[in-house]
């Protein structure tokens, strides 16, 4: 689902920076890991914190890779029609993130970025009235292209 996502990165040096990325809130369905039944939906935020590697600091063109650390946070959670009068409930998760890029400059204030990032989302959701509890995994895959400024 695309959404607007915003990030800020602070250089300690040339090359290594630190990145913190927010977005929209993401929308997943969640489904039984043995039935491929539907159970439900939720939304999330999953912020994530990044150290980044710059290979390139001359030229136009500078590719980058990182790995963080993704906190989740679950909201709107809500079950299907089939588990009428029933509540889902998502923990909080914590998992990493890995992410691969690159920014071209297109003056010596703007950039145009472009990058892809993996979040592993893992969690544990309940639905109380039905006395069930499951694993959920969210393997996030999020696809950015962004104009950027330098300050």
């Amino acid at each position: 689902m695309p959404g607007p996502v915003f990030n800020g990165t602070y250089f300690f040096s040339p090359n290594l920076a630190v990145e913190v990325l927010a977005a929209a809130p993401f929308s997943h369905d969640i489904h039984h890991p043995t039935f491929a039944v539907k159970l439900g939906e939720t939304e999330h935020l999953p912020p994530t914190f990044s150290l980044q590697y710059h290979f390139n600091t001359e030229g136009l063109f500078h590719p980058y890779v990182g790995v963080g650390l993704n906190y989740t946070l679950f909201f709107d959670e809500e079950t299907t029609s089939a588990l009428p009068d029933t509540t889902l409930s998502l923990d909080s998760s914590f998992g990493l993130a890995a992410q691969i890029g690159t920014d071209f400059d297109m003056s010596d204030k703007m950039f145009l970025n472009v990058d892809v990032r993996w979040a592993d989302i893992d969690t544990e959701a309940s639905i109380p009235e039905a006395t069930l509890n499951l694993d959920v995994e969210i393997d996030l895959m999020v696809y950015t292209f962004a104009l950027g400024w330098k300050f």
